[in-house]
Order: C-alpha cells, then structure tokens, then sequence
C-alpha cells in the first residue's frame, strides 16, 4: 500500500510540474495583458535603434490627436472587440487595420493609420483580442484573431454599406490575421500586410531559435500550452490556401533585415501568387519598421497600390 502512494504521489507530483511548466508558458508568452503592455509610448529596442524617441512619439501623438468615434462589435466566442473609426462620409472605402503581438493601434500605426485617414479613407483601427479596450486574454498569432478581422469586416458591412470598397491592413501578427482572414473578401478588396508570418508554427519556432532553444523540444510544449489555455492548435495556419482563395490582391512589404520574421516567411506567398500579390523589400529595416526606414517610399507604395486598384 506504501509502494502505490508513492507511485500516486510520483504521478501526481509530476502532472502539477507539468501543469506549472504549461501555465509558465502560457502567461509568458500567450497570456494577454502583461503590465505595461497597453502603453502607446513603449517602444522596443529596435524600433530606437533605427528612429529617434521624439520622432515616433510624434507620430502617435499626430494620430492621437485626430477625432474618432469608440465602436465595438462581437467576436465569434463572445468577446467584446473594441476599434477607433476616423469616419469620412465622402469615401466607400474602408480600411481595417490590426496590430502587432502585445502591440497597440496607436503605436503601430502611428504612420499608417494617419496616411489612411489624411488620404481621405474610412480607417477601423481596431485593438487586438487582449489587447487595450478589446477583451479576452489569450493570443493566438492570427488564428482567432483572423475570426476578429471577420467580424469587422461585416462591422463595416454594417455601418457603411455592401458597396464598400475593403481594405484590410495589418503588421507582423496583424499582417497574419489579415492574410488569414483574407479568403472572406471581394474582388475589387485589397490587403496590404507588413511583414508578415505565413505560418504560426514558423513564427514560433523562429523566435525559439533566436533564444536558443531547440523547436523541436519546445515548440511541441507551448503548442500543447496553446491546446490546454487558448484551445487552438498553433502547427497548422498557413495564410497560403487563403491568398490562393481570395479574391483580392495583395501588397506585402518587409524588411529585408528582419530578423524576428525573416522575409522568406512572407516571400514564398509572392513566389506563389505573383499573379496577385506585389511584393515590395525594404533594405536594412528590422521588424516593423520599414515606415520609418524609408517614409517617402512607404507612402508612395501604399497609396500607388490602393488607388491603381
């Protein structure tokens, strides 16, 4: 009797272990918002490499000040999605934007979204699922967020009209949920995603190898993380079958020194569809931040490509 209380107690012993190891993981990296997230003038080492503090807090603060109008919509699994929308009543074009992981609207969009809005668009610019104003607390790396973007988009359905014209913007796990999402759209639509992953199992297995540690032991432990906490397997979104299936054509725009979502994992769309998609490098930047590398370029790419089509 001795001898099976230890063995129940080994047993038990190990599945409180393993139950810690997964929540560590899960509240590491999946878990949604840690503190300090939410704060629009929190910038990452690499955005201060390549831009001053003052430049990019003048860019959030330019979009900061612009009038809009609070507005939520519904979530497949009953979460309450939170956006700003910059209205322009002379426009049927609707461009919906989704940020990066632990990202905010205002600070990764600070240029684009002001380059939507001063061109005359109607701008979405939505928060994240576990992110600011949205609820929730999980990330999934694009996979229910795509089912977010979905729901906006017949937001924008809704409130302006079936005439519309959609454009769906998104950078780094945004630009995922975008391209995943991008199957529900129209011809005449338009997606423009910056740097982008094409795979949530790619992306994964990246950032594990940036902090030395081997995928093939980790990434199977925080996909059963992901299983147990969030209820989504991260191994099989590929935004390929959705850009093969959409109607729409496709801008993608990355950096060619990104290190955290190398090119390739975006490129191999382009090889794919060069039919629909244009793809655009942009020497020397890092993740996320092409904009500020080269603004003219950027702007000049964007609007060449919304207004030629």
């Amino acid at each position: 009797m001795l001898a099976l209380y230890i063995v129940i107690g080994i047993i038990g012993g190990l599945l409180l272990l393993l139950f810690l190891t997964l929540l560590y993981v899960n509240q590491t990296n999946f878990y949604s918002p840690v503190k300090g997230q939410n704060n629009d003038h929190s910038l990452t080492s690499n955005t201060l490499r390549f831009a001053s503090k003052e430049r990019v807090f003048s860019l959030i603060d330019s979009l900061s000040a612009v009038s809009y109008e609070d507005v939520w919509t519904m979530s497949y699994d009953k979460k309450k999605l939170h956006a700003k929308l910059y209205r322009n009543t002379k426009s049927k074009t609707v461009c919906i934007m989704m940020h990066g992981y632990k990202g905010t609207a205002n600070r990764d969009f600070s240029g684009g979204a002001k380059l939507m809005i001063d061109s005359g668009y109607n701008v979405i610019l939505a928060d994240q699922r576990g992110h600011m104003l949205s609820e929730g607390h999980q990330i999934t790396f694009g996979i229910k967020e795509k089912r977010d973007t979905k729901s906006w988009i017949d937001f924008a359905y809704k409130t302006f009209g079936n005439d519309i014209k959609i454009v769906l913007i998104g950078i780094s796990m945004g630009g995922a949920s975008v391209l995943f999402a991008s199957d529900e759209l129209k011809e005449g639509d338009l997606v423009i995603a910056d740097c982008p992953y094409s795979t949530t199992k790619e992306i994964i297995c990246n950032t594990l190898k940036i902090h030395g540690m081997n995928p093939k032991i980790f990434f199977p432990i925080g996909n059963f993380a992901s299983l147990i906490f969030s209820h989504v397997s991260l191994a099989k979104e590929d935004a390929l079958p959705h850009v093969k299936a959409s109607k729409a054509k496709f801008l993608i725009i990355h950096g060619e020194a990104d290190t955290l979502v190398p090119y390739t994992f975006s490129k191999r769309l382009y090889d794919a569809c060069p039919d629909k998609v244009r793809y655009e490098l942009f020497p020397k930047a890092e993740h996320g931040i092409s904009y500020i590398i080269d603004e003219d370029r950027y702007k000049r790419i964007v609007k060449e490509f919304i207004e030629e089509n």
